[in-house]
């Protein structure tokens, strides 16, 4: 099966203006939840942040959505020895989701050992722990569907992976606390937003 245009059509929808952009996922038990992005001053921070970058790297992530994000989160990954082809990049943003993903959970446990503010604090900590493991539970099946070119488990795993997110800021938003989470949920869903948008037989970058 072709690898072709990883973008899932059951589970997430994009609305895109000139300034901003959401994420939300197709109506689940959190359905009203969205994060909230700036988009990024394309031209001038794009550029500063990556003038040391492999020039196809550059394109490449210029093409996607969160351009900045992209390099970020990749670059870690990314052997520079490595063919810069589309699979390989979807692999490097894979690791560096599950990266993303263990530095969520262990900011989550540092939070869970301290005294709560708030008595329904350590019931959404523990929601996101469950939710964070899961993600990180993922990661083999991820990376099976992509050695098998199955698009859609690929699509579906990364979906879910999605949901666990909003699914912890969910947990928040009922019990009417700011999420401590937020900031670090916000990109993890870019990140995983980049590589649902990868198209691993893209050739002209």
């Amino acid at each position: 099966m072709d690898m072709k245009h990883l973008i899932p059509i059951f589970a997430i929808f994009f609305f895109m203006s000139t300034t901003s952009a959401s994420v939300a996922l197709a109506p689940s038990s959190f359905d009203t939840q969205s994060f909230s992005f700036s988009k990024p001053q394309e031209d001038q921070t794009f550029s500063i942040l990556s003038t040391d970058v492999n020039p196809k790297l550059q394109k490449f992530c210029g093409k996607i959505d969160y351009p900045i994000e992209c390099l970020t989160s990749i670059i870690p990954f990314l052997d520079e020895n490595v063919d810069m082809i589309p699979m390989s990049i979807l692999k490097a943003e894979i690791d560096a989701i599950h990266n993303k993903t263990k530095e969520v959970l262990d900011k989550t446990y540092e939070l869970s050992m301290n005294p709560p503010t708030s008595r329904l604090l350590p019931l959404c900590l523990k929601t996101c722990i469950n939710n964070y493991n899961a993600i990180l539970e993922s990661k083999q099946r991820i990376l099976d569907a992509i050695s098998m070119g199955d698009a859609n488990e690929l699509s579906m795993e990364l979906s879910h992976n999605m949901e666990h997110v909003f699914a912890c800021e969910e947990e928040f938003k009922e019990a009417k606390i700011e999420s401590p989470m937020a900031e670090l949920n916000s990109l993890l869903v870019k990140i995983i937003t980049n590589s649902l948008t990868i198209d691993v037989d893209m050739t002209n970058f």
